[in-house]
């Protein structure tokens, strides 16, 4: 019998959803805009010859995202950069409350987070004490039965979308994620600041860019939980976890095809220089480009786990570039940060294990607090040549 469940049967579940018995229903391909989205380049995603820019329409589609939002806050800007890691986004969360408590956390006007780092971006947006607490309680005190359950065997054999459930992560942002808080990021629209989050729709295979200050703005009665989809959307690493459906289109995790979202980059035109001089873009990277080799445990969720992760971290160093290409020909100061390689943060970013979450709240609550932490260049690993960056720098000079 022993056989039987650990041998055979998980091949009938292979044969059974290979062979197309099992099936998930079918679905249109949706042509309805959905509000507060863009595609990175600025353009309307369903219309690759229209510029919008999220809320700033055709006005400005020949200038620089930064040009635009100088205008609007009068001085240069400061610009923070999340990206995805799964249970890694304690080292982000351990390093703004560090950075805050420093002294010399500045104001941001542009904030973007991917994935986990879409998790942490509105509290790290909003910025008070308070944020903080909370990401540290979030990143520190939950464990993998708080993110998801399994499905188990059944529900893959029955057309499950997943191998897991995230019904308490949903739960979790419907207590973190609250109409007070909306209205407070709904209150930073007006001064002109601005938080973005990416997120992977696989019917178009773009990634898709929402204004989550603008929908907060603009309220409506489903404000609070479109908010908290386009949250879980990009967080829905695939496989694992479910996709999320808006207006008909099915989004899963951003990281899947841009684990940092870059701005600076839209508009037809090349930047003009700064308007008030250089300002700054700040890049929180919740991984680390060389990693440990370790054992990886033989088991389908590891096995996919791990797997999806490292296509998704494969990406990191052309984002990286990508990142200081777009600081350098806007006129603007880079700075990135990244997980020391002697932090213990293991290697499935799925584990949710509170002894490696602490380690990586930690170690980035030193960094932190430290007064320079910041790397002024990307790390290369030999994908991109060192002569690359040569050519960037001369922007410099």
């Amino acid at each position: 019998m022993r056989y039987m469940t650990t041998t055979v049967f998980p091949i009938l579940v292979l044969i059974a959803v290979s062979s197309g018995c099992i099936s998930a229903p079918e679905r249109e391909l949706s042509s309805e805009r959905a509000n507060y989205s863009v595609l990175v380049t600025g353009r309307d995603p369903l219309d690759l010859d229209r510029f919008i820019s999220t809320n700033q329409g055709e006005r400005a589609a020949h200038r620089s995202l930064f040009r635009h939002y100088e205008r609007e806050r009068g001085r240069a800007l400061n610009i923070l950069l999340l990206s995805g890691g799964g249970q890694n986004g304690a080292f982000g969360a351990g390093f703004i409350k560090g950075w805050r408590e420093s002294g010399r956390r500045p104001e941001f006007d542009i904030v973007t987070g991917v994935s986990t780092g879409a998790l942490l971006a509105t509290h790290a947006f909003l910025g008070t004490p308070a944020d903080d607490a909370v990401l540290e309680g979030i990143f520190t005190g939950v464990e993998a039965p708080d993110i998801y359950t399994e499905k188990g065997v059944f529900g893959v054999l029955f057309g499950a979308n997943s191998l897991f459930d995230t019904a308490p992560l949903d739960a979790l942002l419907k207590r973190v994620i609250t109409p007070e808080m909306i209205a407070l990021v709904a209150a930073e629209h007006d001064e002109g600041r601005r938080l973005f989050v990416a997120t992977t729709n696989l019917d178009y295979n773009q990634t898709w860019v929402w204004d989550l200050t603008l929908l907060a703005k603009q309220g409506g009665p489903d404000v609070l939980e479109r908010y908290r989809k386009i949250l879980m959307a990009s967080s829905a690493f695939p496989i694992m976890f479910p996709p999320v459906e808006i207006d008909g289109h099915l989004f899963v995790d951003g990281a899947v095809r841009m684990n940092l979202l870059v701005v600076g980059l839209s508009g037809r035109d090349r930047p003009p220089p700064p308007l008030y001089g250089p300002g700054n873009v700040y890049v929180i990277q919740n991984g680390r480009l060389e990693t440990p080799p370790e054992a990886v445990t033989a088991s389908i969720g590891a096995l996919a786990a791990n797997s999806i992760a490292e296509m998704m971290a494969s990406s990191m160093e052309r984002l990286l570039v990508r990142s200081y290409f777009a600081t350098q020909v806007n006129g603007y100061r880079y700075s990135a940060v990244e997980i020391p390689a002697d932090v213990d943060v293991g290697s499935n970013a799925l584990a949710f294990d509170q002894t490696q979450m602490r380690a990586g709240f930690d170690a980035g609550y030193e960094l932190g607090q430290s007064p320079d932490p910041w790397s002024d260049e990307p790390t290369l690993l030999g994908d991109f040549p060192d002569w690359a960056l040569d050519v960037m720098n001369r922007r410099k000079r």
